[in-house]
């Protein structure tokens, strides 16, 4: 099966290149268009053997941005988070190989890869017009997953299990009800990836909302929260609400108003929804089970001051102890950890870096949070129009990382590291371009222009600017 799939891979790869070449953007757009779109290869004939296509595809796009003749014709990005990012980065890396040696490469490769992304940007720029289109991407990738996620309610688990997903890995129920995952392998990847599209795309419709796709979207978030909810994800909730909120203080005062007509629903709620959804959504049962693990963890810190090492626990130490029994395949995560066969697997990305890297590796991650936080609301402020709103939902994207990274390991969620890094990396780009327009000098764009940056116009002095 692995032959004729790469046989069929190899024209694909020669193209993809050829596209890279005349313009290495591309490739992210690529990635964020059909990364949503990943846990669809479960049920592919094969599909395991093309996994990893992400990062082949990010690979060769950053090795585009140092051959192709069209790569570099806007300024380079602004990342004032980076020096926080390279504290990071260059602790982790310290602590896998001295911990783990070679072996520590898988711990790096799920921790730090995706980092790869701001390089890239760094080299090839978006401009205008690739916001314009990373914007789209995400309101409909968000929209049809959606749309996928409510129609497995409709399909139910047992026809789903008959394509090929497994029960307990895929296929989840809570309360009586299927956890829809849509395109993606868990409930959480997809309760998860639609919260990032709605805080980004309503940023972006609220201010432009008489553009026809601004209109499209807002008109489908009904869906978009309905798809969301049948996750029973509580983390995309919290971190959508936190989100909302974040912009209600900052830009639309709006949205004050919508938190009251909520506020006045919640009892009509409370007393329509199913005993069991709301036996589940409000049980204390999974809190206290976090809260005996992280009580473990900060014992351990006594122990281990610097933590255990990078890939100590999560998806690195569940990979490497998959990897060497084979008896883990036939088990569940939960039923793995409870038999003693893998390490304590923290549902909360601060508790599982406290595991490995220790307070101090905490806080350099939560610096990293508190410092694209910031900078992106500082960008929101100093740009306007489009990227001025795209600015204000990436921030809004890092508050409702920082919220969910509580009750999940976030970074370690495919595609929402993806996302992260490429979010974080489009504002920069926006922000220096904004610069050379203040500087009257126009950074020469391969695009036309977009909705994105407003044309520079000439205009008489008068006694308010003079």
């Amino acid at each position: 099966m692995t032959t004729p799939v790469l046989l069929l891979a190899l024209p694909a790869v020669i193209a993809l290149f050829a596209l890279l070449y005349l313009r290495a953007q591309n490739g992210l757009l690529i990635v964020a268009a059909l990364t949503p779109l990943h846990g669809l290869l479960t049920i592919v004939p094969g599909g395991q053997a093309l996994a990893p296509w992400k990062e082949g595809v990010l690979l060769l796009t950053l090795a585009a941005t140092f051959v192709s003749p069209y790569r570099r014709r806007l300024p380079a990005p602004s990342y004032p988070w980076w020096p926080a990012v390279a504290a990071w980065v260059a602790m982790g890396v310290l602590s896998a190989l001295a911990v783990s040696g070679l072996a520590g490469i898988t711990a790096l490769k799920i921790t730090y890869f995706y980092l790869v992304i701001p390089v890239i940007l760094w080299r090839a720029p978006f401009d205008a017009r690739d916001r314009d289109r990373l914007v789209t991407i995400v309101m409909g990738m968000g929209v049809l997953t959606a749309v996928v996620g409510l129609a497995q309610q409709v399909i139910g688990g047992e026809r789903l299990a008959e394509l090929g997903y497994r029960w307990d890995e895929h296929l989840r129920t809570t309360g009586g009800i299927l956890r829809s995952f849509s395109t993606f392998t868990t409930p959480f990847a997809f309760g998860l990836f639609v919260m990032i599209s709605l805080i980004v795309g309503c940023a972006v419709a609220f201010a432009d909302p008489h553009r026809l796709r601004n209109k499209v979207f807002l008109c489908a978030t009904p869906i978009m929260l309905l798809g969301m909810g049948v996750t029973i994800v509580r983390a995309s909730y919290i971190g959508l609400a936190v989100a909302l909120l974040w912009f209600a203080i900052h830009r639309y005062r709006a949205l004050f108003l919508a938190f009251g007509s909520i506020a006045a629903l919640v009892p009509i709620v409370l007393v329509a929804a199913p005993s069991s959804v709301l036996a589940t959504l409000f049980s204390s049962s999974s809190l206290g089970e976090r809260g005996d693990g992280w009580s473990q963890t900060m014992s351990s810190l006594w122990v281990h001051p610097f933590g255990q090492g990078l890939g100590a626990t999560g998806s690195a130490a569940s990979k490497n102890l998959g990897d060497g029994n084979p008896m883990l395949s036939d088990l569940s995560l939960h039923a793995a950890v409870q038999f003693g066969f893998m390490p304590y697997q923290p549902d909360n990305y601060y508790m599982k870096l406290a595991v490995e890297l220790g307070p101090l590796g905490v806080w350099l991650f939560v610096l990293v949070l508190v410092c694209a936080a910031v900078s992106t609301l500082r960008a929101s402020r100093i740009m306007s129009g489009q990227d001025a709103a795209l600015a204000l939902g990436v921030s809004g994207t890092i508050v409702a990382a920082a919220i969910a990274s509580t009750v999940a390991t976030y970074l370690e969620i495919f595609p929402l590291d993806v996302y992260f890094w490429l979010l974080l990396g489009t504002v920069g780009c926006a922000l220096t371009q904004r610069w050379s327009l203040h500087r009257n000098l126009p950074p020469t764009s391969d695009s036309a222009p977009s909705h994105s940056v407003r044309p520079v116009v000439a205009s008489r002095p008068t006694s308010g600017n003079s």
